[in-house]
């Protein structure tokens, strides 16, 4: 708890000291954007062997490159472990911060930050040992949990096993890879972590994905969002229009190839294009920011595909990550 504390209150100190409106003018003036992820996961941000970073986070922060500075190129990738992050964000040494974190009204209050809007749904789950013989949260009872201490995930299995009467023991570890390392080590009977970020890690595990079993139930969803720094309105609104364009793109069937060079115009990409005009001169971005953000990476729907869908090793159903339209959470603000 001491520790807890002692980097709350540097986050509120960092807060404090930030200089308000600098962001936008600094992203445009340098020509790059600097990205926070992770150290390294599936699906979300990882280097391929050419060291290439690829995931539904790295898309994100290229598709805002390509839209602000007409680059998806023009992104600088810092990866970052689990404590490191709000402060790297706060201090001003990363832009925006895109590592599958989780949307708490808490953090906003408290850290001087803004979530842009959720990138992903995701359930909390719990990861066992296929051999453990655990297959329901009722066999959670007098076990232990390997958890990142002070997260989204540690508060709502603490609530979660009061309200069901059960006794979980939290073994709580200071970032993602030190709960994973004690989980494979057999310091504990399970790891907690948001369910999709847990398929993830399954590819990875000890003895394969087989081993492994992940508990699901429904009684935590966690909203997975970008964040800027509460201090820049200015380069909020840009971010948050590109994350509301990949979505709308998919609403109107607009696809990557929609965009690009010489492809056949349509009364959509025309609408589309019109809106997101009028928008971008409000925000100050260059006509056509819309469109380059969908060209770079497709639209949020191709995104998903490729990155935890059919097109990727996790093979993931979109479920709560589908448009409004099909019966999912995602509904965007309209231009």
């Amino acid at each position: 708890m001491r520790h807890f504390m002692l980097v709350f209150v540097t986050w509120l100190l960092i807060a404090g000291s930030a200089v308000a409106g600098e962001t936008f003018a600094t992203v445009k003036s340098a020509r790059m954007l600097r990205c926070g992820v992770s150290t390294g996961l599936p699906g979300f941000a990882e280097r391929d062997a050419a060291g290439r970073w690829n995931g539904l986070d790295v898309d994100f922060c290229r598709a805002v490159a390509a839209a602000v500075l007409g680059d998806p190129q023009k992104v600088s990738f810092k990866p970052l472990p689990t404590l490191a992050r709000f402060p790297a964000l706060m201090t001003g040494e990363i832009d925006i911060l895109a590592r599958h974190t989780t949307w708490t009204l808490g953090r906003e209050a408290a850290m001087g930050i803004v979530f842009v809007g959720p990138l992903l749904y995701s359930r909390q789950g719990v990861m066992v040992r296929a051999s453990s013989g655990i297959r329901q949260f009722g066999d959670l009872n007098d076990k232990s949990i390997c958890v990142v201490k002070g997260s989204t995930q540690d508060d709502s299995l603490y609530f979660w096993a009061r309200r069901r009467g059960l006794h979980i023991e939290r073994k709580q570890f200071d970032s993602d890879d030190l709960a994973r390392q004690g989980y494979s080590e057999g310091a504990c009977q399970g790891y907690a972590s948001d369910a999709v970020l847990l398929e993830a890690l399954r590819l990875r595990a000890p003895g394969g994905k087989d081993a492994q079993v992940i508990l699901r139930e429904d009684w935590a969803m966690d909203p997975l969002s970008p964040v800027v720094r509460r201090d820049d309105n200015a380069w909020l609104q840009v971010v948050k229009a590109v994350w509301a364009s990949l979505l709308l793109a998919e609403e109107m069937g607009l696809t990557q190839a929609s965009f690009v060079p010489g492809a056949p115009p349509s009364q959509a990409a025309a609408v589309y294009g019109i809106k997101s005009d009028a928008l971008a001169k409000i925000l100050g971005v260059p006509p056509g920011f819309a469109g380059r953000a969908v060209a770079a990476v497709g639209n949020y729907g191709e995104m998903f595909e490729r990155n935890l869908g059919s097109g990727s090793p996790l093979h993931l159903d979109r479920g709560p990550n589908r448009l409004w339209s099909d019966g999912g959470l995602m509904l965007p603000p309209g231009f």
